[in-house]
């Protein structure tokens, strides 16, 4: 296998064997890749590969395939928005639910929340609600 050694040398530790390149540069832009730093075209021109053989090296050690099937076919840009988006609701569940506990403790005049506290630090707690 002939590889042009032109550029090779701006990225440190990429040295060439003689079946290409190194393993440890491989996983590098496999995980620049894996992580969302940079898309397979911006990794083959950065590190002066074909995408094509990125995307052989993804085949072989990446993760990807993996990580996606565990996100259920999503990017990570789009799993963290799925879950920004699931932690708004669930707050605001949450917020809805409170306040109708409130309501009924006040107009039925019982405790529906079991309440362990001592009252000293019930006090201390509605006043941090209240802040």
């Amino acid at each position: 296998m002939s590889v042009n050694n032109d550029n090779k040398n701006e990225h440190p530790g990429h040295q060439i064997t003689y079946q290409g390149y190194s393993h440890g540069f491989k996983l590098r832009v496999l995980a620049d890749v894996e992580n969302g730093l940079l898309s397979i075209n911006q990794a083959a021109i950065k590190y002066q590969i074909g995408r094509s053989t990125i995307q052989k090296w993804m085949n072989k050690f990446g993760l990807q395939d993996k990580k996606l099937r565990e996100m259920g076919g999503r990017s990570p840009k789009e799993e963290i928005k799925r879950l920004q988006k699931k932690i708004l609701e669930l707050e605001t569940q949450n917020s809805i639910l409170e306040t109708a506990i409130d309501i009924i403790e006040e107009e039925f005049n019982v405790d529906v929340k079991k309440k362990y506290l001592p009252e000293s630090l019930k006090n201390t707690l509605r006043n941090i609600k209240k802040k």
